[in-house]
């Protein structure tokens, strides 16, 4: 069992390293407003390094949550990948400087404490 709680542990954070890169990726390709540019030059300029890794750490996610699924109970798994939220928000006042309201510092804590109370069950 502890394997599997590992391979989850290793997907969660494969997502949450994938939503960063995608993050970066869209800052560095700059565009300010989507909908008057061309589909062409949105997929050329979307296609940099850090999606390319956002999109291989998505897979390597998907491979870690295949394994994960194949001997934990769903009903157990699934709720543990919100820890991601938990991880995507310190991760991005971290890398991003982005500010985090009081209000979502506390849904924060209630994710974390829902998290917690599913995996002592």
């Amino acid at each position: 069992m502890v394997l599997y709680q590992l391979t989850l542990l290793s997907s969660i954070a494969l997502g949450v390293i994938a939503q960063l890169f995608l993050k970066q990726g869209v800052e560095k390709a700059g565009i300010e407003n989507i909908s008057k540019t061309k589909i062409i030059d949105l997929i050329k300029k979307f296609f940099n390094w850090s999606v390319v890794l956002g999109f291989f750490s998505y897979g390597l996610s998907l491979l870690f949550w295949m394994v994960t699924l194949s001997s934990l109970d769903l009903s157990y798994a699934y709720p543990m990948v919100s820890f991601s939220y938990v991880l995507v928000a310190f991760s991005s006042k971290f890398f991003f400087k982005e500010k985090v309201s009081a209000r979502r510092w506390i849904s924060i804590i209630v994710i974390t404490l829902g998290v917690i109370l599913i995996g002592l069950s």
